[in-house]
């Protein structure tokens, strides 16, 4: 895994994702930015980041449908994903876990919650890639 981990922020708010931007590459990550459901898919195809902060409501396409697109394809599976919405009763986090994202995180939140929930996943990550690499031996 590379040292500075690449993130897909796909979400249809232009200042929230400007600022997101800048707040995660200024603490170190590779930032790669999708606006709109459509492109969220091609983009964490050729982009292959390390994880994706996923907005639910976004137009063409919702997070849930794309997240389950995403943990369907076999290229994409392994993707990390992290909910990042308004989107905050029971049903949807549930709705969110079953298409395969690994956290839920609800707006309004601190970036320093987004930096942690990130820095949970990536270290994750790493354990499940040591552990397969530790098995294949």
């Amino acid at each position: 895994m590379d040292t500075n981990p690449k993130i897909l922020i796909a979400d249809d708010d232009d200042d929230f994702r400007e600022m997101l931007s800048v707040f995660l590459s200024g603490e170190g990550y590779r930032i790669v930015e999708a606006r709109d459901g459509a492109e969220v898919f091609d983009k964490a195809l050729n982009e292959m980041p390390d994880v994706i902060l996923l907005d639910v409501m976004m137009p063409s396409r919702s997070g849930f449908e794309i997240c389950r697109e995403i943990k369907a394809d076999k290229r994409t599976r392994t993707s990390n994903i992290i909910m990042l919405t308004v989107k905050d009763s029971l049903p949807d986090k549930l709705t969110g876990y079953v298409a395969g994202a690994q956290r839920y995180l609800c707006k309004p939140c601190s970036l320093e919650d987004i930096n942690d929930c990130l820095q949970a996943v990536l270290r994750q990550r790493r354990l499940t890639q040591m552990q397969y690499d530790q098995d294949m031996k």
